[in-house]
């Protein structure tokens, strides 16, 4: 690092030398120790911690590429001299590779929280290997090492994206009754007639997209359900056992007799104090009397589902489907779909890359992914929502004909935000007047027989 004192000084030297000896001063200036690209790399570093800070993810990765395809050759070169940190006293002689290892950590930390995990653990070893000696160091004593940081961040990466020993899980229904009517669903509240998000006022909306299923977050049914729509019944929750039995008894059994109801979903988000906020022991306590409806059950859909915290997971952090995943699995308990939640960017590899390692952790179970949606958690009011319409509906072109070809996932709900929500208001389906958005027209274009829909839409 380059200290503004020394600057000056330098500085001053030259503006003298430039009114004695024009020419020689300008030679000079080139062979001094201080130099404007470190002095740059310097101010790359801060630039990129602060987009780190704002979470603009995208900005602090090319602060970073910056500063790796300007001083990276040269920060390599100093690295390969060294054989081990050099001391705090001599840190700034090392300028360049210090800026440039500090930028690879904010890269791999930036790419993580974006989702891209195989870019970070590409970043992370990067700095490793030709940039591990790069310190930050100051004269007050703060020292922080980011090969240490990244090494740290990379086991966890490697960790959760091993492949998880759960055995691949037993079939206990044909994949015929775990078959669905088709993909495409929609998951849309059915409140009492006068509450916000009644029945009356969203059977209209979800007609208009031609589900071939639909669930609510709960199991009662309602009057006006589509003949040609599955409705597909919740336990959001669970306090008590005698509770979750006698409603079960009551809302549940009686459909599932009359064969109306085919399959079931388990708790919602139980790992977001928001919603269900249960822990694992708690839900697998209750588990049994799902298995009990002897028809095909989903998992729990977690806020987080794979224990990776990228921007996706609505900023929940843990591995609750893994350790409720890893224990059902022990105590032999029946779990026949996985379910997924996410609300990530528009960076289409990444959202299928995602969904192929949770298929893959768990058993290789069909996954269904009960709520998702591009979403920008940092967005605070319409115009900050940096996910545009455009965007969504780019992403929903390439992902939904991916989904209905994957024969490993059972199926798909869009959670359509509300016209006006500042983190999702752009994956929005329909608009202030219940009209369909385009990306609700293009939603509603998907079927099993035209599973590209109508790609011309704008």
């Amino acid at each position: 690092m380059v200290f503004e004192i020394e600057k000056c000084q330098r500085i001053l030297i030259v503006r003298r030398m430039r009114k004695i000896f024009p020419f020689l001063a300008t030679f000079l200036l080139s062979c001094l120790p201080f130099s404007a690209s470190a002095e740059e790399a310097y101010q790359v570093t801060g630039k990129a911690w602060n987009a780190l800070g704002r979470k603009d993810w995208n900005a602090a990765i090319a602060h970073a590429d910056r500063a790796l395809r300007t001083w990276g050759a040269e920060a390599k070169r100093t690295n390969a001299k060294l054989n081990g940190y050099a001391p705090a006293k001599d840190a700034k002689r090392y300028a360049n590779l210090n800026e440039v290892g500090t930028c690879l950590m904010l890269k791999g930390d930036a790419l993580r929280q974006k989702g891209d995990v195989k870019g970070a653990i590409a970043t992370y070893e990067l700095l490793l290997r030709d940039y591990q000696y790069a310190q930050v160091w100051d004269p007050k004593g703060w020292f922080w090492k980011p090969a240490e940081s990244a090494r740290k961040n990379l086991a966890k990466l490697k960790t959760a994206t091993a492949p998880y020993q759960l055995k691949v899980a037993k079939k206990h229904f044909t994949d015929e009754q775990l078959k669905f009517p088709g993909k495409k669903g929609i998951c849309l509240t059915m409140r009492k007639a006068g509450e916000k998000g009644s029945a009356e006022g969203n059977l209209p909306r979800l007609k208009k997209v031609n589900p071939y299923w639909s669930y609510s977050w709960g199991w009662d049914q309602v009057p006006n359900q589509p003949a040609n729509v599955e409705f597909v019944p919740m336990a959001w929750g669970a306090w008590s056992v005698d509770g979750l039995s006698k409603g079960l008894q009551k809302g549940v059994v009686p459909y599932i007799k009359s064969g109306k109801v085919k399959r079931f979903l388990g708790f919602n988000e139980p790992d977001k104090k928001e919603q269900a906020n249960m822990s694992y022991q708690a839900a697998l306590k209750y588990w049994p009397q799902l298995e009990a409806l002897n028809v095909p059950l989903c998992s729990p859909a977690c806020a987080n589902p794979e224990g990776i915290n990228d921007n996706s997971v609505q900023g929940v952090r843990g591995t609750w489907m893994k350790d409720f995943m890893k224990e059902a699995d022990r105590r032999g308990y029946r779990v026949d779909y996985t379910g997924v939640h996410w609300y990530g960017g528009t960076h289409v590899q990444h959202f299928k890359d995602k969904m192929k390692r949770i298929y893959e952790k768990y058993g290789r179970r069909p996954i269904l992914i009960t709520e998702f949606a591009p979403a920008d958690w940092e967005a605070r009011n319409l115009s900050q929502n940096r996910h545009k319409a455009p965007m969504v509906l780019a992403f929903m072109k390439e992902v939904l004909p991916w989904l209905e070809r994957q024969d490993w996932v059972a199926g798909y709900a869009w959670f359509s935000f509300e016209h006006n929500e500042a983190v999702g208001h752009t994956s929005s389906l329909y608009d202030k007047n219940r009209n369909l958005t385009a990306c609700g027209r293009y939603y509603q274009s998907i079927t099993t027989e035209n599973p590209d829909g109508d790609q011309s839409i704008k």
